[in-house]
């Protein structure tokens, strides 16, 4: 999908002149003029109505986007210059599962269920004998994505949504059970992979997949997956700098040596996350550094995070990843939830309020209209001007911190743990 950088503005205005899209010219002057994108002051709390709103705009986006493939699998984005969505997109459908389920427990968004439920299934029927899943993005009914591609992080990503779907109903036990035991028994002693990496070296964003080992050794009752995110999550604490910064969220050849934020705030999700579950192993204490690093340079230089993380944890570059801005907003609520504090949800409303504002000034394509842009710049080389669907999951989870913190009783429905999705959709 291409790696992060700044674009110069001749590439800028080709791609639009070929495009023949002039109001793809308009966003993208207006906002490179608006760069750095200044914080908003600090907010108002938002009303429900105003998040409800935004959040069921991008659900309707996932959905449209699922409809339009009609297998299950949620596109990764939608290019507005090609006018076109992109096949379905294995990882970012598999941990969009939880979220889909947790959104379909609320209130108005019940819809979120069956969408659910018909992403567990196209992925099941990517599951191999041995329990790896093919992670290609190819265009269905048939594709043409080549050998198969089996990624870990894709892998540990699709583990959560079977994982969310095992606690739910027994069917999706099996295919848990085996996709669970095959990243095990690739893993290394030490607790880290060399193999079925997306990249040459062991990225640190992988605390996700440690986090989805562990999750499913609770759910399955399997205390061999939970020792081995343990593992991994143990031999990455070395990687966690006292001043906040993470080694191993780089992409290769792009600043070398330097973070971008999207994998950064990944690792950071890794370890809350499996603190949740296992608050006695001081992962929430392990990632606070990061936490508060990032929180304080928003707060000293009022501005958007670039799309970089420097050694020092400034950050830099001429745009910022809109997705990993909702990453960070979600992260904030979630460790303010987890330490009964309030840190980082000032922080996390004026992120969203943010993002919100970005939504309401956007095309008027169909299949865009509710999606989160990849960048701000729209034009910027992270999937230039596209909205993609882990942009959506994450602002739907970030949506729905924000309602915890609104109403932390009563933002929520219970539902029953089993068969609350209606049973025989596919």
């Amino acid at each position: 999908m291409g790696t992060p950088a700044d674009v110069p503005l001749a590439r800028t205005v080709y791609r639009i002149a070929s495009s023949g899209r002039m109001d793809l010219c308009r966003q993208t002057i207006k906002e490179r003029r608006a760069w750095p994108a200044p914080m908003p002051a600090p907010p108002d709390i938002a009303a429900h109505a105003e998040i409800t709103s935004a959040a069921r705009a991008m659900l309707r986006w996932v959905e449209r986007g699922q409809e339009f493939w009609a297998c299950g699998g949620i596109p990764a984005s939608y290019n507005a210059r090609k006018r076109r969505y992109d096949g379905p997109y294995p990882e970012t459908t598999g941990y969009s599962i939880p979220t889909l389920i947790e959104l379909g427990s609320r209130a108005g968004f019940r819809e979120a269920d069956v969408m659910a439920r018909k992403a567990a299934d196209w992925l099941v029927s990517r599951q191999s004998n041995a329990g790896d899943i093919r992670c290609n993005i190819e265009t269905p009914p048939t594709g043409d994505g080549g050998a198969d591609q089996i990624v870990l992080f894709d892998c540990g990503a699709i583990l959560q949504g079977f994982t969310a779907m095992a606690r739910r109903a027994d069917a999706y036990a099996d295919p848990t059970e085996r996709l669970a035991r095959f990243l095990v028994d690739a893993q290394r002693a030490d607790g880290l992979w060399d193999s079925y990496l997306a990249f040459e070296h062991f990225g640190s964003h992988n605390a996700l997949v440690a986090y989805a080992l562990i999750d499913a050794g609770s759910t399955l009752n399997a205390p061999h997956f939970t020792e081995a995110g343990h593992r991994c999550l143990n031999a990455l604490r070395g990687r966690l700098h006292k001043n906040g910064y993470i080694e191993g969220c780089e992409f290769p050849g792009v600043r070398q040596g330097v973070a971008f934020l999207h994998p950064f705030v990944y690792t950071i999700e890794g370890y809350l996350k499996a603190a949740a579950l296992a608050p006695d192993r001081g992962y929430f204490d392990a990632v606070r550094p990061a936490l508060d690093a990032l929180r304080d340079g928003i707060a000293r230089t009022g501005q958007i995070p670039g799309a970089f993380v420097q050694p020092d944890m400034s950050t830099s570059c001429s745009f910022t990843a809109l997705t990993a801005i909702a990453q960070l907003a979600d992260v904030g609520f979630r460790a303010d939830q987890l330490s009964g504090e309030n840190s980082y949800t000032d922080m996390s409303r004026q992120l969203m309020r943010f993002l919100r504002q970005v939504l309401d000034k956007t095309l008027t394509d169909a299949a865009w209209q509710g999606g989160l842009p990849s960048a701000y710049p729209i034009d910027a080389e992270y999937l230039p001007f596209c909205v993609n669907n882990w942009g959506a999951k994450y602002f739907l989870d970030a949506s729905m911190g924000e309602l915890n913190a609104l109403q932390p009783v009563l933002s929520s429905t219970p539902i029953p743990q089993r068969a609350a999705i209606p049973q025989g959709v596919t």
